[in-house]
């Protein structure tokens, strides 16, 4: 439904450079990048307030790169929500359908109810909390029944609590109504939880495309790695030899960190950057019986709890962040100045 052909955007200084990306018809798309990488240079190019430079817009396969917006059939959701104060709640999501009388009040009736803003149809906007204009902000723009809606950075301005329940019902809503959704985050969490396609803008570029699961469990550069939260980025050079290191196994190698030394499985030597998610490093009090390998001295700096989990922050010559239930790190009894092992498999560090 959304396909970007070498989209290259100029806004002011900052432009968008050979953009390819699509969003398949009733799917759901992320694009998450941080602040200035032209996310919301992006959906204004889909939508029609910028024309492209080079490449191509196509909606439904049409090229739409040179249509005006209210040609488009896209729905717009700022950031910023862009209600109007001077109407009630039911006038501003009928606002779309000003044109089209028939079916109106039962279209504004039946949003309202999936987005459970029904109570206050009767109100006008500054009465309403953030979480609530949020949802009518949605609500306003599926009125029409766009072919596509781009949502900029919706939960943005949203306390915790309405974040992850506003993201549960925009789910709910896209597989009811199937618009083909198109939001920008800068929040990984996001992608995970509501995306079948992501892609990373870095810089006005592609960075890395694919499903979420695929950005997460394989970034590409170390710039990914840090940006989906990899949590450990290390830079470093790999050492690899035909013949494997005794007790080691075919394809390993040694990743030199300068404060310490991993075996890793590579095939080739050069210089990398060691990702090791949190998860992936067991913590214990002394070095496991049976094997040596990939264990790393280190000492408790600061305990980061957060409910069931506590992420460890540890000294092993260079920074190290660690991730265990709050049991287990009762278990082990951990405290700031602790002296620790961290343990991980070889198969557990990625090469980027």
């Amino acid at each position: 439904m959304i396909r970007l052909e070498g989209l290259t955007v100029q806004s002011g200084p900052f432009a968008l450079a050979d953009v390819t990306f699509d969003v398949p018809p009733s799917g759901y798309g992320l694009v998450i990048g941080p602040t200035g990488s032209g996310k919301t240079t992006l959906l204004e190019a889909i939508a029609g307030h910028l024309r492209p430079r080079a490449g191509r817009v196509l909606l439904d396969g049409r090229d739409a790169s040179d249509l005006p917006p209210e040609a488009r059939g896209v729905g717009f959701v700022y950031q910023q929500y862009h209600l109007f104060p001077h109407l009630t709640v039911a006038e501003n999501i009928a606002y779309g359908l000003r044109r089209v009388p028939a079916g109106r009040r039962e279209r504004v009736a039946s949003l309202a109810a999936m987005l459970g803003i029904t109570d206050l149809l009767g109100r006008t906007v500054h009465r309403l909390s953030g979480g609530e204009q949020q949802r009518v902000a949605i609500a306003r723009a599926l009125a029409p029944r766009p072919r596509v809606l781009l949502l900029d950075e919706p939960f943005a301005a949203l306390d915790p609590a309405t974040r992850r329940s506003l993201r549960r019902e925009l789910r709910a809503l896209h597989e009811r109504e199937g618009t083909t959704t198109l939001q920008v985050t800068h929040d990984f969490d996001e992608a995970l939880r509501l995306g079948e396609r992501v892609a990373v803008l870095a810089e006005g570029r592609i960075a890395q495309a694919g499903t979420p699961e695929e950005v997460f469990r394989h970034p590409n550069s170390a710039f990914v790695a840090r940006f989906i939260g990899a949590g450990n980025v290390i830079p470093g050079t790999v050492r690899w030899s035909a013949a494997p290191p005794e007790g080691g196994q075919a394809g390993a190698a040694t990743f030199d960190a300068g404060a310490f030394v991993l075996d890793v499985l590579a095939e080739e030597d050069g210089p990398a950057h060691a990702v090791l998610r949190p998860e992936d490093l067991t913590l214990s009090r002394q070095i496991p019986e049976g094997s040596a390998r990939n264990h790393l001295r280190a000492t408790v700096v600061q305990l980061e709890r957060t409910g069931p989990v506590t992420f460890v922050h540890l000294d092993a010559g260079r920074p190290l962040l660690a991730s265990l239930t709050t049991a287990s790190v009762e278990s082990l009894a951990l405290a700031p100045g602790v002296p620790v092992v961290a343990t991980c498999k070889a198969t557990a560090v990625l090469l980027v």
